[in-house]
């Protein structure tokens, strides 16, 4: 079983090492797609799609039948690569960051990201985003609304995990993503976290949900 891991925007070195030993606990090796993204295009869709292509037969040089799990952000480039290779068994979405949001639920991320707002709500100094920042945004915005795309195209056994209390999924769109394609499964977790695997309560939770969804 080849199973292939499209990491957060965000996540370091560590981080990524901490996923793997949780995986390799619960009997499954993972295979890092990017240890970063710092060389992913932002030009054309035409040439992210082949930077995702040429990953995926890195990472997956014996042209093996895998699994994509996939973590936030991560989650657009997963769906990315489902979309074009047929290679895929099957696709774990972990709080995934696409879709459209509510008002309210737009109203809550506001709210849970008020101290790191660019635009002060009264006329303070915006806060200073570093190029890196500025790409990650770039590349954030561009490949969310290219997944909501892709996600209604894809076939394949697809699981969305997220929690409950987490303020920055979409979950109405899910949802309804949900009970229009019958090849989507979503299943929620009790923790505020954002990344419901660093939860010490519910990780081992997460990992049943992935073993029974990838077996």
């Amino acid at each position: 079983m080849y199973n292939l891991y499209y990491k957060d925007f965000s996540a370091n070195l560590d981080e990524l090492n901490e996923t793997k030993k949780l995986f390799n606990e619960n009997g499954l090796d993972l295979n890092i797609v990017f240890e970063h993204y710092a060389n992913l295009p932002l030009t054309s869709v035409k040439t992210l799609n082949s930077t995702l292509t040429d990953a995926f037969r890195h990472a997956n040089p014996m042209g093996q039948k895998a699994n994509l799990i996939c973590n936030a952000m991560g989650c657009n480039l997963g769906i990315l690569t489902a979309y074009k290779n047929k290679r895929i068994k099957s696709l774990t979405l972990i709080a995934p960051e696409f879709g459209n949001y509510t008002a309210d639920e737009q109203k809550q991320i506001d709210y849970e990201k008020g101290d790191e707002k660019i635009a002060r709500p009264y006329g303070e100094e915006k806060t200073k985003l570093s190029k890196e920042k500025i790409k990650k945004l770039i590349l954030s915005n561009k490949t969310q609304s290219l997944a909501k795309i892709a996600i209604e195209k894809i076939n394949v056994p697809t699981l969305i995990i997220y929690s409950k209390d987490d303020a920055f999924i979409a979950k109405e769109y899910l949802d309804d993503l949900a009970q229009r394609k019958n090849n989507i499964q979503i299943a929620t977790v009790q923790t505020k976290m954002h990344n419901p695997l660093k939860n010490k309560n519910e990780k081992e939770k997460v990992m049943r949900l992935i073993k029974k969804h990838i077996r």
